[in-house]
């Protein structure tokens, strides 16, 4: 049965390079713990629908939505918690370790959509599957730190801002344009 409803990925910034370069036993141990964070900021009416190594993806239904202010306050908090976790972890260690020097390279970024999406049932598993899901995940790859210089940031595609009902507070974020292939050009607000 097709659904509609908000797509949301929290994505940690500088993950792939933070793994690569330093001692996996700490940087494992930083990144469970601000994982941990970012999955109990993912609250109800959200529904958590996997994890996607350093980034959650989560969705809520049309029926039990959130209003477009509640919905930026929930983003907004978990900014917050994640930058002040991320701040008392390098805060409080005296390890000198790569991992733990990096941890002031990692931030975080949100991609917020809405659209038509199905779950699909594969025994214990449940799995988002539609071109609204694809297209959330093809806006983790886009041009917006190059264009804007922000490494942390929220991306809310104009089907978000529309059926939120926030285009006042979309006029004060900066609007942005990718392109995709397969999909077109995507307007942004980020």
């Amino acid at each position: 049965m097709t659904q509609t409803g908000l797509l949301l990925i929290t994505d940690i910034s500088g993950y792939s390079k933070y793994v690569h370069q330093t001692e996996l036993e700490h940087a494992q141990s930083s990144l469970t713990d601000l994982l941990h964070l970012l999955i109990d900021y993912t609250r109800s009416p959200l529904v958590l629908s996997k994890l996607e190594g350093d980034a959650v993806f989560a969705y809520a239904s049309s029926e039990g939505f959130l209003h477009g202010q509640t919905l930026v306050e929930m983003v907004e908090s978990t900014y917050l918690a994640f930058r002040k976790a991320l701040e008392l972890m390098i805060r409080n260690t005296t390890c000198t370790c790569a991992a733990c020097r990096s941890l002031k390279d990692l931030d975080l970024k949100f991609f917020v959509h809405y659209g038509s999406f199905t779950i699909q049932k594969l025994n214990e598993y449940r799995e988002l599957l539609g071109n609204d899901v694809n297209l959330v995940h093809r806006l983790a790859k886009n041009h917006i730190k190059e264009q804007t210089g922000f490494g942390a940031y929220t991306a809310y595609t104009q089907a978000i801002i529309e059926k939120m009902g926030l285009s006042e507070i979309a006029g004060s974020m900066i609007s942005h344009r990718e392109t995709f292939a397969d999909v077109g050009e995507v307007q942004l607000y980020v």
